[in-house]
């Protein structure tokens, strides 16, 4: 269940496995599908990034790829499909602190950030799923085979909604790249930079100590 601000409650996706416990019992380790081996020999590098936003932690685990002379958006970013936002696994938010990200009430704990990217207007989506491969189509393997899209119907039905949010321009950057703006106020920025979109994701602690 979805719309374009669309909430379901967060008791039913991932609150009560989160109601017994204290902010400290969140574990925010970044959970990649691989060995740190492995890792190192992939072409978009897995990262991390965190903020303490007050006494509450906030850190992203996602991958990095480059554009490597390929037109980004509207390219190998399709216009108005699904993004992982990234490369990989998909892009995981941890939170210690109950929050709202784009203005959707989330529960401490993690999930996944999907973007739809657009000539209009991006949407940010919220997923309450995160064991998932990230890619979000089907795509063609270098052995003519057909990837499948790992965004199936029980993942979609995890979607704790999505909601619209603003992109600036800026200069060009060549490898996808997150960053956290200053925090005021309990909110933070998260920027996502990438050829040159800047995409805008605010998060708002509502749950702090």
């Amino acid at each position: 269940m979805r719309s374009r601000f669309s909430i379901l409650t967060v008791s039913s996706l991932t609150g009560l496995a989160f109601a017994a416990c204290g902010p400290s019992d969140v574990v925010m380790d970044c959970s990649p599908y691989a060995s740190p081996a492995q890792l190192a020999e992939r072409p978009s590098p897995y990262d991390s990034i965190e903020v303490m936003v007050d006494s509450s932690r906030i850190k992203l685990c996602y991958s990095r790829p480059y554009a490597n002379g390929r037109p980004v958006f509207g390219g190998l970013v399709p216009w108005d499909t699904l993004w992982r936002t990234g490369a990989n696994e998909p892009t995981i938010i941890y939170l210690s602190h109950d929050a709202e990200i784009a203005g959707l009430p989330v529960g401490r704990g993690k999930y996944s950030i999907y973007t739809v990217p657009s000539q209009t207007q991006w949407e940010v989506v919220v997923n309450a799923a995160t064991g998932q491969w990230g890619q979000t189509r089907a795509f063609a393997m270098p052995d003519g085979s057909v990837g499948e899209n790992s965004y199936t119907p029980e993942v979609e039905a995890q979607e704790v909604g999505r909601a619209p949010i603003d992109t600036r321009r800026i200069d060009f950057v060549e490898q996808f790249t997150a960053d956290f703006g200053d925090s005021s106020g309990g909110t933070v920025e998260l920027y996502f930079d990438w050829e040159q979109e800047r995409v805008v994701v605010p998060v708002r602690i509502v749950g702090g100590d």
